[in-house]
């Protein structure tokens, strides 16, 4: 499993994830719990639950990168 040092998105399970206008790879997300997400798989989340799809902890970004 991936851990907050990893690029990969515990969402989705991918290395590299297109946006959702499909022109460059979607950053990655860290939530202040430390679980790490592509930002474009958290988006379509976080308008159904404010909450880590992990530990259900309050989702509050802590910083975002490549």
């Amino acid at each position: 499993m991936a851990t907050s040092q990893d690029n990969a998105c515990l969402r989705c399970q991918a290395e590299s994830k297109k946006d959702t206008l499909g022109r460059q790879d979607c950053v990655v997300v860290w939530g202040e719990c430390n679980h790490s997400f592509h930002h474009c798989c958290m988006s379509l989340w976080i308008k159904q639950n404010n909450r880590c799809p992990l530990c259900q902890q309050e989702w509050s970004i802590q910083r975002m990168g490549k």
